[in-house]
């Protein structure tokens, strides 16, 4: 069975899920429903399968032992989130006492953007949380915990428990990305478990909490070019304010809306460029973008009425100022291939395989974008730019097709994190000199591509190398 067509069969399955497809374009044998549970086992998109199957009419259903495989695993996906969800209000509250911002990433941060129907089924993760040091609150110091105390003003930093060498304890003051070093390394000692844990230069291993690992950033992301470093780690300084007070519905603070398409592009581009990207990952930038153009739409529904004023800097942002912070950042390209990914797997890209006139690849919430639904495809056709405007007009730019293409061969071959990548497998699996040189070639491949942050890659790493010595 070639590949292609259990691909083509696994995104049709996807566009159910999400919403933008009724049913398969036919009935699948036995041995498809397979390849396709192995495509969503590879994608660690299973529970997102199983909505799909719901969704589908009866005669379409795959065989008894496959249902029970999708049940049995969403069930379970079911409940980590439920633990998951819990957990992350414990983190923030945690944090937030001890005098620290904290700001969910990705993970239960994404999935609170998908439908009630899907966000449950979304498979997790640990648990990523952005803490900074609190500006000045202008009121008492909040009583200690666990050793912290919080500063009243924000040169003060925050104060950490140091155990001094006559085994006594002492407060030390520490400011910015060292205080969230050094608290989550006290929270180590309290907790006896080690006291130089696991640490990179945007993220520390905190303590698991209910058997959940937890990272705490001090940077969100980073860049390898040093110039788009510098502008990306000042971007990201200037929202974590904003941010903080960006509480949800299930109590923990979270990137707003046009902040996080911003993140996630960057967070997609440095995994393609560390290790490989999943389908599951473009799945959360989807229900991202739906998610911001909403609040766009909202924005200018208030803006008509006088009553909101939209900017850079703003709570949101237009496409034209993310696309500016994305350029700005060396995204721009990557940008548009995202844009073509997006589009093929979870839209359908510009092909609508054998429609009638009722349309069945889109539901009744797309009818507006459906091109067979006002008879404009003809028209539409003539321009890329207006295809893409009225079909998707939650696309942040035009699809680049040849980076798309590049990007999404990727994505099926290495699976989620590029964990199924069997490329020079003995090198990725080496000691640290093979591993380096699997890395390098891995770099080499998208230089082409982005000559600028693959060049930069081997001097960055060098540099992380020095920079964790001298941070442990």
């Amino acid at each position: 069975m070639a590949m292609n067509i259990v691909e083509h069969l696994f995104f049709e399955l996807m566009q159910v899920a999400v919403g933008t497809r009724s049913v398969l374009s036919r009935v699948l044998t036995n041995q498809e429903w397979k390849a396709i549970y192995a495509c969503c086992q590879k994608q660690t998109l299973v529970g997102m399968g199983y909505v799909a199957i719901q969704k589908l009419p009866k005669e379409q259903w795959p065989p008894v032992d496959v249902v029970l495989k999708f049940t049995a695993m969403a069930t379970q996906i079911k409940a980590r989130n439920e633990l998951l969800d819990k957990t992350c209000v414990t983190v923030c509250q945690r944090l937030e006492h001890d005098g620290l911002n904290a700001v969910i990433l990705k993970g239960q941060a994404n999935s609170i953007n998908y439908p009630e129907a899907l966000r449950q089924y979304r498979m997790p993760g640990d648990i990523d949380v952005w803490a900074a040091p609190l500006p000045k609150r202008g009121e008492a110091p909040l009583p200690p915990s666990g050793g912290c105390c919080n500063g009243a003003d924000k040169d003060e930093g925050i104060a950490i428990a140091v155990q001094t060498g006559n085994n006594e304890v002492e407060y030390v003051n520490y400011k910015g990305v060292r205080a969230v070093i050094e608290y989550v390394r006290m929270q180590h000692r309290i907790n006896g478990t080690c006291d130089r844990p696991p640490m990179r230069y945007h993220h520390i291993d905190a303590p698991a909490i209910n058997g959940i690992p937890v990272e705490v950033h001090f940077r969100p992301s980073y860049k390898n070019s040093p110039i788009r470093n510098w502008r990306l780690q000042n971007w990201y300084n200037a929202q974590m304010d904003i941010c903080a007070k960006n509480k949800c519905r299930l109590g923990f603070s979270v990137l707003t809306s046009s902040i996080n398409v911003v993140y996630l592009m960057d967070h997609l581009f440095r995994h393609y460029f560390v290790e490989g990207l999943g389908l599951r990952q473009l799945m959360d930038y989807y229900f991202a973008l739906r998610v911001w153009h909403n609040d766009v739409m909202e924005c200018k529904d208030l803006q008509s009425q006088g009553m909101w004023s939209e900017g850079l800097g703003t709570p949101v942002m237009s496409k034209t100022e993310v696309m500016s912070v994305l350029r700005s950042f060396g995204m721009g390209k990557f940008a548009a291939a995202v844009m073509w990914v997006i589009n093929e797997a979870f839209v359908g890209g510009n092909e609508n395989d054998n429609e009638n006139e009722n349309c069945p690849q889109m539901t009744q919430m797309d009818t507006d974008w459906c091109p067979q639904a006002d008879g404009r495809r003809e028209q539409l056709l003539i321009n890329d730019e207006r295809l893409m405007i009225n079909d998707c007009p939650w696309l942040l730019c035009k699809p680049n097709e040849k980076e798309g293409r590049k990007l999404l061969a990727e994505i099926m071959q290495g699976g989620n994190f590029g964990q199924y990548d069997t490329r020079d497998a003995e090198l990725k699996k080496g000691g640290m000199m093979k591993h380096g040189l699997w890395k390098l070639k891995r770099v080499m491949r998208l230089v082409s591509s982005y000559p600028e942050e693959a060049m930069w890659e081997p001097v960055f790493r060098v540099y992380h190398l020095f920079w964790r010595v001298f941070h442990n």
